[in-house]
């Protein structure tokens, strides 16, 4: 009897265990799954649809030599709406054009508090371009004091990582408005012999240069620059 015993409660044992094995691979397979669309999701491609620009094979630019007299306005830089070269947007009374560092603070205080406060005036257009191949984006700090915040820089990254780290700049800083165009150029600090970021280059409604900044600006400086360049119509 104790015999028996212990032999059906061997076989129970087994079937136990067999059964425990049986929902334990259950459970590593339903996990595998979810990895793998985990995965998949974060690999930037969902239904077609690819998500982020790492990795993706870039047009070549074909940057013009800038004209000995004149703007280069056939000068070309990848958009971010598209990740394709495109030329900059002229506005029809004034345009600006910032040559900038995602991860300058100077840059980012710029484009957190001084262009919104100007956005609104009548035929302006502006064109952000990002002309560092570095990651990382500035913080732009509090309002008052300015340019207290702190730079970001990270590592080297190609175009399709600058467009990346711009559409999350664009986000976090708000930057939607219509009347807004931004690219990136990974030879723009050479093509525009930039020396100081951001750079800032305002023109009249004729397309031609009024006035090059090679320094962030608070709102009332941006506002008479404006206004000087209107004047000159």
């Amino acid at each position: 009897m104790a015999k028996g015993s212990g032999k059906s409660a061997r076989r129970n044992s087994t079937r136990r265990h067999q059964g425990a094995g049986w929902w334990w691979w259950l459970i590593v397979g339903i996990l595998a799954v979810g990895v793998l669309y985990v995965g998949y999701r974060g690999s930037g491609t969902h239904n077609g649809t690819k998500n982020s620009f790492s990795g993706q094979k870039m047009v070549p630019l074909h940057e013009p030599k800038r004209p000995a007299h004149g703007f280069p306005w056939k000068y070309q830089a990848y958009a971010l709406s598209s990740g394709k070269p495109a030329h900059l947007v002229r506005g029809s009374k004034i345009t600006v054009v910032m040559l900038m560092a995602s991860w300058c603070m100077y840059c980012a205080y710029v484009d957190r508090y001084v262009w919104p406060a100007v956005l609104h005036t009548p035929g302006l257009q502006l064109n952000i371009v990002d002309v560092s191949t570095n990651g990382g984006i500035g913080d732009p700090g509090p309002k008052q004091p300015p340019f207290t915040g702190h730079d970001n820089k990270m590592g080297t990254i190609g175009a399709g990582g600058m467009l990346d780290v711009m559409k999350t700049y664009v986000r976090q800083f708000q930057l939607t408005q219509p009347n807004v165009h931004v690219l990136v150029d990974p030879q723009g600090l050479s093509y525009w012999s930039v020396q100081t970021y951001p750079t800032l280059l305002f023109l009249n409604s004729k397309g031609q240069l009024v006035k090059r900044v090679n320094r962030a600006m608070t709102i009332p400086q941006a506002k008479s620059v404006i206004q000087q360049v209107l004047r000159q119509g």
